[in-house]
């Protein structure tokens, strides 16, 4: 288990972040921010993680090692400001999410908020999706949404998850591809967010 503490936030008492506990060998943590895990920049980043998944891959192509370098290479400086990104990638042909994790500090009625962050989102939802109650050991009660868009064609579902954790407000957002996926990966989503707590900074 690997974690990554990020999303620290000044309090009178003790800074508090957002510690991130993941699995590297079936997610990548994409870069916040340079140096990242002892890289400089994307070109030596791209490189060690390709080699990485390819350790782990069994049918593993010039092809596909193309593929998932060009990839990378878009992704590894596409760096938000209170925004985390993780990519599970179990394996070179497994499949490929995208998970975001975008947080901000508590503010307003938390019911108001957390709804307005699961219905709020860049798709063309075919309809606001019900939101339900979830939770965590870590992060206690939250609220989730399960999104059907079409994206590029194709009927899309996006699951979206908030939580208010003090001093953070969390969005977690994660495209799961074709409705059929969901009973699938939707416990992967799970898995991963029970990773997630808000502890001391270090």
């Amino acid at each position: 288990m690997t974690d990554a503490r990020e999303g620290i936030a000044p309090r009178d008492d003790h800074p508090m972040e957002i510690l991130v506990g993941y699995d590297a060998t079936r997610w990548i943590c994409l870069p916040p921010s340079w140096p990242h895990h002892g890289h400089q920049g994307a070109r030596s980043w791209v490189a060690a993680t390709v080699r990485d998944v390819c350790t782990r891959s069994l049918d593993t192509t010039r092809a596909n090692k193309r593929w998932l370098a060009r990839t990378l290479e878009r992704l590894a400086d596409w760096q938000d400001e209170n925004e985390l990104k993780y990519l599970y990638l179990p394996s070179i042909t497994s499949d490929f999410l995208l998970l975001r994790i975008q947080y901000g500090f508590c503010e307003g009625d938390r019911d108001e908020v957390l709804r307005r962050l699961v219905l709020t989102t860049d798709l063309d939802a075919l309809e606001p999706p019900a939101v339900q109650d979830v939770a965590t050991d870590a992060l206690g009660p939250g609220l989730r949404g399960l999104v059907h868009a079409q994206v590029g064609g194709q009927l899309t579902a996006m699951v979206v998850t908030a939580f208010r954790s003090p001093p953070f407000d969390l969005r977690i957002a994660c495209e799961l591809g074709p409705p059929d996926n969901v009973p699938r990966l939707l416990p992967v989503v799970d898995d991963f967010i029970d990773g997630i707590s808000v502890v001391r900074a270090e």
